[in-house]
């Protein structure tokens, strides 16, 4: 029987779909409220005779979607046009039906930018990235404002970039209080209010993970830096998250008080994995544990992807988790939750899905038989 759980993530399946996307760690995951689309990832290549992982993880050429109301995977074409594993990726993003990722190749010393058309699947456009390219080994996602896509950071400080996604010219910009905040970077995490984009969990090389209770903050108008100070949970034992790695980060806009949270979830430090799930709210910025109101990762999940829907659904997928021997090793289940009560349109809808499993066999006719209205029939099913 269909019971709505809001708060409870739940494997997402559907056994009529055979194709799949394999496991992998560092996935990017995007939606249009009607496909998830996931975007490459990694898969560690083990050793047989150390029983541990290579240094450099083969990447996946993949570009993979979802039909959120079917269930059904399905791969999409053109993957020549996807990084090759000479590239680092500096970031990507969705935009405009477009899936936009900018590279950057240390040995050649070139970037490039890859656009492809979701809604043209065979059409790709790949174009040779100019200016100041921010040099480094890790994947921030870029922020979208204006014309224009945002990134912070390189391998040496905090620097603030931006790109132009029709010329693929890259900008260095110069904030007026001039603060670069110096330092060997492994790993930082971005978010986005539509003015301030917020750097959490710094984390530098072979330095302890910078603590959350202050958080940098770059306002795209002034062009210049704050420093803010969050709040801790006072109805949780432990006020703030613990500081990790290689968690899920997305952002998560209220749909009626429009006010905006980073939502993280799971994650890892040393030994440790997590499968805790806090929201920061950046109007307040305070920090809140989900899981008394009984949001947790099902398994404790790192090196995966989240993302929460405009309407107000959080999804998780890939990542690695710790098998029986206390080994970690890549997943690729896809999991959801509501995090908001929800129309009651869209209660009825996950209803539907529950008990029809099939709806994506079914001609037009057979699901207007079923009484399903004529939007949702053409803006979920087909």
């Amino acid at each position: 029987m269909y019971v709505f759980k809001p708060f409870v993530l739940t494997e997402c399946s559907n056994p009529s779909s055979a194709a799949k996307p394999s496991p992998r760690t560092f996935p990017t995951i995007f939606t249009d409220e009607k496909y998830l689309y996931s975007f490459s990832g990694y898969k560690y290549i083990v050793n047989r005779f150390t029983i541990t992982d290579y240094d450099n993880p083969r990447i996946i050429k993949e570009i993979w979607k979802y039909n959120l109301s079917t269930g059904v995977w399905s791969c999409l074409p053109e993957q020549r046009y996807l990084p090759t594993n000479s590239e680092i990726i500096l970031g990507m993003t969705f935009k405009s039906d477009k899936l936009i990722v900018a590279t950057w190749n240390e040995n050649q010393s070139k970037g490039y930018l890859y656009t492809h058309h979701l809604k043209d699947e065979n059409r790709v456009v790949k174009i040779k990235a100019k200016g100041p390219i921010p040099e480094r080994s890790i994947i921030h996602n870029f922020v979208n404002h204006g014309s224009y896509l945002y990134t912070i950071g390189n391998n040496h400080n905090l620097s603030v970039y931006r790109i132009d996604p029709e010329t693929g010219i890259w900008e260095k910009l110069c904030p007026e209080n001039g603060n670069d905040f110096p330092g060997y970077y492994e790993d930082v995490e971005l978010a986005y209010d539509g003015k301030k984009i917020y750097v959490l969990f710094v984390k530098l090389y072979e330095e302890r993970i910078r603590e959350l209770k202050t958080i940098q903050a770059y306002d795209i108008e002034q062009n210049r830096w704050y420093i803010l100070s969050t709040t801790g949970d006072p109805d949780n034992d432990k006020p703030f998250p613990d500081i990790r790695t290689n968690f899920g980060n997305s952002l998560y806009v209220d749909p009626e008080t429009k006010e905006v949270s980073v939502i993280i979830s799971g994650g890892n430090m040393n030994h440790t994995i997590y499968n805790d799930i806090w929201r920061l709210n950046l109007r307040t910025l305070q920090w809140t544990c989900l899981n008394k109101l009984g949001s947790t990762l099902p398994q404790a999940i790192c090196e995966h992807d989240a993302l929460v829907s405009l309407t107000g659904k959080m999804y998780v997928f890939g990542g690695r988790i710790k098998n029986t021997n206390d080994r970690l090793i890549e997943v690729n289940n896809l999991y959801s939750s509501w995090l908001r009560i929800p129309k009651l349109a869209d209660i009825c809808w996950d209803a539907v899905n529950y008990y029809y499993r099939d709806l994506n066999t079914k001609t037009d006719e057979e699901l207007f038989e079923l009484g399903l209205p004529v939007n949702f029939v053409k803006s979920r099913c087909q």
